[in-house]
């Protein structure tokens, strides 16, 4: 099976979770042994070291940004914007050229299954001509996003409802067309299937594999967040909770330190002065493993977006202890079947309740390390799971799943 993955801009080096929820795709449908032909759109620079980072794909289409930056023409960016209708994320892909491109592309590889990364990726197919060939659609919904617009944008308020209007409303007439929608979340299925009353969605856990490190017990002196403050949605979340729970909890153990990783700017990193809060600026992913791997448990606060927390996940399949938010339980929820495999807190007091007990016992600890590791195994990488994806891609598998590559 030929199966094209349209993807809305660079996706290499996958140096966020927005990047890495991406690619992670792209990893498992290699391994199920199907020929992966890939369209890279709105892209800068040059992408002549694609086979390096993507060696999965057969062949990738490279398409330049055809739409100018708002930072360097800002009055031509805007009127573009105006003029087209659709939300800004859909109008910089918008292009008859490049559709051809694509379309072209289809049928010189004879493309079973498209799989879109996101909506706005429709802009660089033709419907009709699509199905009539017969070729599946499958779009991937990482976020419902004219809600992940009403957060992001929160801070420009009423300025920005023209952009999420227009989201909104590119949602409801794209979503429809596709065969399959799949959300990596089963509250964006609620939402999606709510709001714009479509039948084609299927949530889906986001396919991962084993790592092969592991949390150990340790009496360290620090705790973890994963995350680059440069992403609205951990800035505003890690704001909120540098604000009322970390002083707090700094107070009562102050020989803990809090580490944050990733990317930051100067700026940001002075609004979060303290001092038991150390940044580590971007790491290799091998030091960052160390960094996980070595603290006595992670936080993940967030409190804004949709989608499932891909950091929460990468905590989860090495066993770390976590505290999370009720927010990030809605995108990775437990069942009872599980050995409790995270905590959850919504208020201050939890927060404090479960970061003290996570600091004071070595037990609770090792308990929660064990539930994750079997909890995320379960969910995200055991055969059931991938079969429910080859499934909706149309793959044919045998029973025994582990057998096929």
């Amino acid at each position: 099976m030929n199966i094209l993955v349209i993807m809305p801009l660079k996706v290499y080096p996958a140096i966020d979770g927005g990047l890495q929820g991406l690619r992670v795709h792209h990893r498992m449908l290699h391994q199920m042994g199907v020929k992966l032909y890939g369209v890279m759109s709105n892209v800068n620079d040059g992408c002549e070291d694609w086979r390096e980072y993507m060696p999965e794909f057969e062949d990738l289409l490279i398409l330049r940004r055809c739409h100018p930056k708002v930072g360097k023409r800002p009055v031509k960016a805007l009127s573009e914007w105006l003029l087209s209708g659709k939300p800004r994320r859909a109008q910089v892909l918008e292009s008859r050229e490049n559709k051809k491109h694509v379309m072209d592309y289809i049928e010189k590889h004879n493309i079973d299954t498209i799989l879109l990364e996101l909506p706005f990726t429709a802009e660089h197919i033709d419907f009709e001509t699509v199905k009539k060939k017969g070729i599946r659609i499958i779009l991937v919904e990482h976020n419902v996003e004219y809600i992940y617009e009403q957060e992001a944008l929160s801070k420009y308020g009423c300025l920005a409802w023209p952009e999420i209007s227009r989201m909104k409303k590119y949602e409801r007439t794209i979503l429809p067309q596709a065969d399959k929608i799949v959300t990596v979340s089963p509250v964006d299925k609620e939402i999606l299937e709510k709001e714009f009353g479509l039948t084609n969605v299927i949530f889906l856990p986001i396919p991962m594999e084993m790592p092969d490190i592991r949390w150990k017990e340790r009496a360290s002196k620090h705790i973890i967040f994963n995350g680059s403050l440069n992403s609205y949605v951990n800035y505003y979340s890690m704001k909120e909770f540098c604000k009322t729970v970390f002083p707090k909890y700094s107070k009562r153990y102050p020989e803990m330190k809090l580490l944050i990783t990733g990317g930051v700017k100067d700026s940001v990193r002075k609004e979060f002065s303290h001092a038991n809060i150390e940044f580590t600026g971007f790491v290799s992913e091998e030091r960052l493993y160390e960094l996980l791997c070595s603290c006595r448990f992670m936080v993940s606060p967030i409190i804004v977006g949709s989608g499932t927390k891909l950091k929460l996940i990468e905590g989860l399949s090495i066993g770390i202890p976590i505290v999370a938010s009720e927010h990030c339980f809605e995108g990775v929820p437990f069942t009872t079947e599980y050995e409790k495999p995270y905590l959850v807190s919504s208020r201050t007091e939890e927060y404090l309740e479960h970061m003290g007990c996570l600091t004071e016992s070595a037990e609770v600890r090792s308990s929660l390390s064990r539930g994750a590791v079997e909890f995320f195994y379960d969910t995200f990488v055991s055969p059931k799971n991938r079969k429910k994806w080859a499934t909706i891609l149309g793959l044919k598998v045998g029973e025994n799943f582990e057998k096929v590559r």
